[in-house]
């Protein structure tokens, strides 16, 4: 019986300390955001014969595009691809009546270039459908350590206001997200409606800028504290 006291005492002993020890932390959370100007803009561009006078035949529209796409700078060999051929390519007879390309270009200027250009020979059926960084994943590695980094100062600002200080890190919890926004620049299509509808109203030219991409994390951490 005595053994089973002194074994009891020395649990609760123990589970005191622990509960004493466990409570001598500080935990807060570290937020950090990152802005990044996108550089890779990912434009569909749908080529139909409804869309032009005379039924022009879709290839002869390529041939067109491939053409001024090459003459405002733009690498197509690279930069140009075909999009999904089974769902976007619709036969009439032996021919095809409609056909969509994804370009990849690099800065809002080649948009603006290439919806102006395009919108020359009739094609106005274009759409920003996302953009990105192509080191994307390295300022998502930044944002994450920026958190943490975050995360201690504030730990041991806390700290220092009542005299005391930060010691080791004993729980991280990385309650990252990221948003990547897909912007649509309404200026841009405007002006080639414009073109392709032979209006007359001017759009006042002026510099044409892409939202930035937002990175955002959050982590939550614990730290001991030194007496």
């Amino acid at each position: 019986m005595k053994k089973f006291l002194v074994a009891l005492t020395a649990m609760v002993f123990t589970l005191s300390a622990t509960a004493q020890e466990a409570e001598n932390y500080i935990q807060v959370n570290g937020l950090s955001e990152i802005e990044v100007v996108p550089n890779q803009i990912y434009l569909s561009i749908v080529l139909d014969e409804s869309d032009t006078k005379g039924r022009q035949a879709i290839e002869s529209q390529r041939r067109e595009m491939v053409t001024l796409l090459k003459k405002i700078g733009i690498d197509t060999d690279k930069s140009l691809s075909i999009e999904d051929m089974s769902s976007n390519y619709f036969k009439r007879g032996n021919s095809l009546s409609k056909a969509s390309y994804q370009l990849l270009l690099s800065s809002s200027e080649q948009v603006v270039k290439v919806y102006d250009s395009l919108a020359t020979i009739g094609i106005s059926d274009i759409n920003i459908v996302r953009v990105s960084h192509s080191d994307i994943e390295q300022f998502k590695s930044q944002c994450r350590k920026e958190a943490m980094i975050n995360a201690k100062k504030v730990a041991t600002e806390l700290a220092e206001a009542i005299g005391q200080s930060v010691g080791s890190c004993i729980y991280i919890y990385d309650a990252n997200r990221d948003v990547t926004h897909t912007y649509h620049n309404d200026r841009i299509v405007m002006r080639a409606m414009a073109k392709a509808t032979n209006e007359t109203t001017t759009i006042e030219e002026e510099p044409i800028e892409f939202k930035k991409i937002k990175l955002s994390y959050s982590v939550n951490a614990k730290f001991l504290i030194n007496e």
